[in-house]
């Protein structure tokens, strides 16, 4: 699949890139090289880990950024110690690199160090192979300026945090598109003349759940990085709205996945009865069709009013339906799949509440 390069894909792929993190962490490296250069002793001629350790610090959040910080220089210290530690007995060759390495390597799997376990074997090596002369010196240099500069990397962004709402908003966005494109397949399968087949079902199945990951990771990150964030306040109406989304959002997902297993199992071409028959489809399918609206208008503040009540319409009508259909007539078990696609759709019309002009008119985003 060839992707076109058009302005608007640039400019959007441009929108996407962290521009904010980017340019507090160039600040931050930049920041900390002064300060290793003009370091006194020793350390000064190291001047370029302090940017170092201010890059290794920087994460999109201030709780991630102390976490990675301390993390980094307890891995750069422990690799120091071993390269120390066998320094002291043997002198640098291939077989005493392989061996800091390995020790290195090895120290590096302690859980607690999380994705930071590399900076062990990597600091073991720089200490070993560099600072032969006066590894105490170097191992100083190294250690203390790393630390300084992880303590800046901290600092700037405790100064300039990030708070993710914009991806978070587009996760949102892409997580109702897929469930919009889901519901309206599913009525577009029960609106044709006779059941599908099993194969047919499969080809109307979206893939929901890469994009519900996706909006779970972003929830993380943005409620991650509201920690200790003073740019929480001022965002926090829309902090908790996209929250109050991102959960309703999951919950439907959920309800739908659960109508498309119970249609693809009850009303299908192979059963001998299907759980809706040619009277139930197409007033199934309307009221789909209805929801699918639905969810593309709007969360619980933006729906639009009139697209909830032709929803809430289709399934008045798909009830008033299923009463002429079946009861009467029929037993009550075969009253099942007709009822679960009703209770199902039901929470799912209560899930995305529209909101009165009074409580918009509180709300600033």
């Amino acid at each position: 699949m060839t992707v076109a390069f058009t302005p608007v894909t640039v400019a959007a792929r441009a929108r996407r890139l962290p521009w904010g993190q980017t340019l507090t962490t160039g600040a931050a490296g930049a920041i900390a090289f002064w300060v290793g250069a003009v370091f006194p002793g020793p350390a000064g001629e190291f001047p370029y880990y302090a940017p170092l350790g201010a890059v290794v610090a920087m994460s999109s959040t201030v709780m991630g950024s102390v976490r990675k910080s301390v993390q980094s220089i307890v891995s750069i210290w422990l690799g120091s110690a071993i390269a120390l530690a066998v320094g002291a007995v043997l002198s640098p060759s291939p077989a005493t690199v392989a061996l800091v390495i390995a020790v290195g390597t090895i120290a590096g799997t302690w859980s607690w160090l999380d994705d930071t376990g590399h900076w062990v074997p990597t600091a073991a090596l720089f200490v070993l192979i560099i600072g032969t002369e006066d590894p105490v010196a170097f191992v100083s240099a190294f250690g203390g300026l790393t630390l300084i500069g992880a303590a800046i990397g901290v600092l700037m962004t405790v100064l300039f945090p990030q708070l993710p709402l914009a991806p978070m908003e587009r996760a949102i966005t892409d997580v109702r598109a897929e469930v919009f494109v889901q519901l309206r397949r599913l009525a577009q399968a029960l609106h044709e003349g006779r059941p599908p087949t099993e194969n047919e079902w499969s080809e109307h199945r979206a893939q929901l759940e890469p994009a519900v990951q996706n909006m779970r990771a972003a929830r993380q990150l943005v409620v991650e990085a509201a920690r200790a964030n003073r740019r929480r306040e001022p965002h926090r109406l829309r902090l908790e709205r996209q929250l109050e989304q991102a959960a309703s959002l999951e919950r439907v997902c959920l309800l739908v996945e659960e109508l498309t297993q119970l249609l693809e199992e009850e009303e299908r071409a192979e059963n001998d009865l299907v759980g809706l028959g040619p009277e139930l489809r197409p007033h199934t399918a309307r009221t789909l069709f209805a929801l699918a609206d639905l969810v593309r208008s709007g969360d619980g503040r933006t729906a639009d009013p009139d697209v909830k009540a032709d929803a809430q319409d289709a399934l008045s009508a798909l009830v008033d339906r299923i009463q002429e259909v079946r009861v009467g007539d029929s037993p009550d078990n075969e009253l099942f799949t007709a009822g679960s696609i009703v209770t199902t759709i039901r929470r799912c019309l209560e899930t995305p509440r529209p909101v009165s002009t009074a409580e918009e008119a509180t709300w600033t985003p």
